[in-house]
C-alpha cells in the first residue's frame, strides 16, 4: 500500500507548493474512495420504471411505410400529451435550421391521426401517436418534428421513396430478442454505420423477447436511436411478440398497411408494401396451427406474386422454410408458402427464429459450383441468444442446400439493390464479412444466384458438355455460369493429360486447340454449340476450357470418335 506524499520542506515557489499539494489531494482521495471501487457493497440497479418513464418530450419515434411511399409517410412516437394537442410540423429539408427560421408557408403543421395508450409492465400507460404526412414529392428529402406544439422533438430527415425502380439500400436483421440493452446496439450501429443511406430496415419477428414488457420496448427502440427516426421500418412479429394474443404495443407502435388477407387476426401482421421497384411482403408464421389464416394467407400471397408490377420480390416472417437447427422445422410455412416462392420466383426470403445463420436454395436449382437460379433463403439472428446448427437436418433434409452456415456469432445483413442485380452481404457484429452473393435478373423474370468469388471457386471443372464422346468434327454444347454481364470468355480444347498435368505455357500451346471467344449474356451465363476444329486428333481425349478475366474453368473430359 502507498504512503502518504510527503510534502517538500522547502518549495521553490508557491505554484510548486500548490502543485505538491493537489497531487496528494488527488492520492488520498483514491485512497479514501477505493473501499466503494473495490470492496463494498456495490451501487444499486437504477429502477427501470425511471429509465423508461415517458414524459411529455416526444421518444421512440419510428417511421413505418405507407401504401404509397412515395408520396405519404407514417410517424409514430410516444408522449405524454393528449391526442389534441399531438402534432408534427413537416417541410422540405433546408439548408440549415436554427437561427435561420424556414420561409413563410414553408412549414406544414399536422394533426396526429390517431393516439392509443398502452397499460405497461412497468405502472404507468404509454402514449402513442401517429401522424400521416400526405402530398409528398417522390425522391425528395423532408425535415420533421413531433411534439404538442411546446416540447418538441429534435428535426429528423428522411426521404420519400422514388416513383419507379430506382437503387436503393435496405438492412436485415433477425432476432434482436435478448440482450437487447448490451449487444444488439452495436449491431445496429455497425450495420447503419455500414449503410447510412439505406432506405428501410427489415426485421424478421422477435425484437423483444417478452410481448408486453415494457423495458425490453424501450431498450429494442434505444438500441437503434435516432436510426429508427429517418429510416422506414418494416417488422413482422415472432413468436415472442406473442403472449395470450399479439402485443399490446404491436399495433400502436407499429401501424403498417392494412392491405393484409382481411382476416381482423391479421391486420398490421401481414400486410405489403411496393418500395422503388421492390415488393415487401410480410407474413405471420405463428398462425401455423389455425389452417384457415394460414389458407388466407397463402391465397393472399399467390395474387401478390402473381399480380406484381415490381421486378424484385422480398418476403419475410418469422419460421422459416428450411430449418437451420436439426431440432426444428416448420412444415406448414414449407408446403403452403414455399412452392409459391418457387413458382413466382421470389427472390429474397429473409427469416429468423433459430437464432443461427444459414443461407441455401432447392438443391434442384443448383446450375454449377458457384451459381443457383432458385429463391434464396436466409435465416439470421442480430441479438446475443443463439444456437447450435446440430447438422441442419431439417434444411438438408427437405430439398434444399446450405450454402453457407454460422452459429454463436451476431450478424446484420445489407442489401443493395440495383435496376439489374441484388447484392446481398451478411457480416458479423465487428464488421467482417460471413456471407455474400449477387442476384441478377433480366427482364424475362430469368434469373441466376451467384457466389462472391473468391481463387478457389473460379478455377475447376465447372464447365457442363452435352456428350462426353464428340464425333470428329462433330457438334459440342458447352454451358457454364458465374460470369459478368458481357465477359468475354475465349474457348479452347486442350489435351486431357496436359491438362491435368499443368504444363509449362510452351506445352499449352502445342496441346491446345482453339476454337473462339464469346460474351456471356446478362446473367453471367454462357452456352455455345461449336463444331469441333478439324485438328482435334480422332482418339485424343480433351478437356474444354474457358479463360476470362475472372474466370479459368474446365469441362469432363471428352473424346473425340476415332471413325
Amino acid at each position: 500500500m502507498m504512503g502518504k506524499v510527503k510534502l517538500p520542506r522547502s518549495a521553490g515557489s508557491r505554484r510548486t507548493r500548490l502543485a505538491a499539494a493537489g497531487a496528494g489531494v488527488l492520492i488520498v482521495s483514491g485512497l479514501a474512495f477505493s473501499p466503494v471501487a473495490f470492496g463494498a457493497a456495490p451501487p444499486p440497479k437504477y429502477p427501470a420504471a425511471d429509465i423508461h418513464k415517458p414524459s411529455p418530450m416526444p421518444d421512440r419515434v419510428i417511421l413505418t411505410p405507407t401504401t404509397t411511399p412515395s408520396a405519404s409517410q407514417k410517424v409514430t412516437w410516444r408522449a405524454v400529451t393528449d391526442a389534441e394537442s399531438a402534432q408534427a410540423e413537416i417541410l422540405e429539408a433546408p439548408r440549415a435550421l436554427g437561427g435561420v427560421a424556414p420561409a413563410a408557408g414553408a412549414v406544414t403543421n399536422v394533426k396526429a391521426a390517431s393516439t392509443t395508450p398502452v397499460n405497461t409492465t412497468l405502472g404507468y400507460a404509454s402514449v402513442y401517436h401517429t401522424v400521416e404526412f400526405t402530398g409528398l414529392k417522390p425522391n425528395t428529402r423532408y425535415s420533421y418534428r413531433v411534439g404538442d406544439g411546446t416540447n418538441w422533438a429534435e428535426w429528423s430527415d428522411f426521404t420519400t421513396a422514388a416513383a419507379d425502380l430506382q437503387p436503393f439500400s435496405f438492412i436485415y436483421y433477425g432476432d434482436a430478442q435478448n440482450y437487447i440493452d448490451s449487444a444488439v446496439p452495436r449491431v445496429f450501429r455497425q450495420a447503419f454505420g455500414d449503410r447510412p443511406q439505406a432506405k428501410v430496415i427489415v426485421n424478421a419477428g422477435d425484437l423483444i423477447n417478452s410481448a408486453n414488457n415494457e423495458e425490453e420496448w424501450g431498450q429494442w427502440y434505444k438500441a437503434a436511436g435516432f436510426i429508427d427516426s429517418q429510416v422506414n421500418n418494416i417488422s413482422i412479429p415472432g413468436n415472442h411478440e406473442y403472449s395470450g394474443g399479439l402485443s399490446t404495443f404491436w399495433r400502436p407502435q407499429f401501424p403498417y398497411p392494412d392491405n393484409g388477407p382481411g382476416n381482423p387476426e391479421l391486420k398490421q401482421t401481414a400486410y405489403t408494401v411496393d418500395y422503388q421497384g421492390v415488393r415487401f411482403i410480410g407474413l405471420d408464421s405463428n398462425v401455423q396451427s389455425n389452417a384457415a389464416l394460414m389458407a388466407a394467407q397463402a391465397t393472399w400471397l399467390e395474387g401478390l406474386l402473381k399480380d406484381n408490377p415490381n421486378k424484385w420480390t422480398v418476403v419475410t416472417f418469422h419460421h422459416p422454410v428450411y430449418s437451420t437447427t436439426g431440432t426444428r422445422n416448420n412444415p406448414a410455412v414449407r408446403d403452403q408458402w414455399g412452392p409459391l416462392f418457387e413458382k413466382y420466383g421470389v427472390d429474397l426470403v429473409l427469416q429468423g427464429h433459430d437464432h443461427s445463420y444459414g443461407r441455401g436454395n432447392l438443391a434442384t436449382a443448383r446450375k454449377s459450383v458457384t451459381v443457383n437460379n432458385g429463391v434464396a433463403y436466409v435465416v439470421s439472428v442480430s441479438g446475443g441468444k443463439m444456437y447450435a446448427l446440430n447438422n441442419g437436418e431439417n434444411w438438408t433434409g427437405n430439398g434444399a442446400e446450405v450454402v453457407s452456415k454460422s452459429q454463436n456469432t451476431q450478424l446484420y445483413q445489407l442489401i443493395d439493390v440495383e435496376a439489374d442485380k441484388i447484392t446481398f452481404e451478411a457480416r458479423y457484429a465487428n464488421g467482417e464479412h460471413h456471407d455474400g452473393f449477387v442476384v441478377r435478373k433480366n427482364n424475362k423474370g430469368e434469373r441466376t444466384v451467384n457466389e462472391v468469388r473468391t481463387a478457389e471457386n473460379t478455377v475447376g471443372e465447372q464447365v457442363t458438355v452435352d456428350k462426353t464422346t464428340v464425333d470428329h468434327r462433330g457438334e459440342l454444347t458447352i454451358s457454364a455460369y458465374g460470369y459478368d454481364p458481357a465477359e468475354r470468355v475465349s474457348v479452347s480444347l486442350r489435351k486431357a493429360d496436359a491438362n491435368a498435368n499443368a504444363r509449362g505455357r510452351e506445352h499449352d500451346r502445342k496441346d491446345t486447340v482453339s476454337v473462339g471467344v464469346r460474351n456471356a449474356d446478362e446473367l453471367g451465363r454462357l452456352t455455345y454449340t461449336f463444331r469441333l476444329p478439324s485438328n482435334a486428333k480422332k482418339g485424343e481425349t480433351y478437356v474444354v476450357y474457358l479463360d476470362s478475366a475472372n474466370q479459368k474453368i474446365t469441362s469432363p473430359a471428352i473424346t473425340v470418335a476415332k471413325k
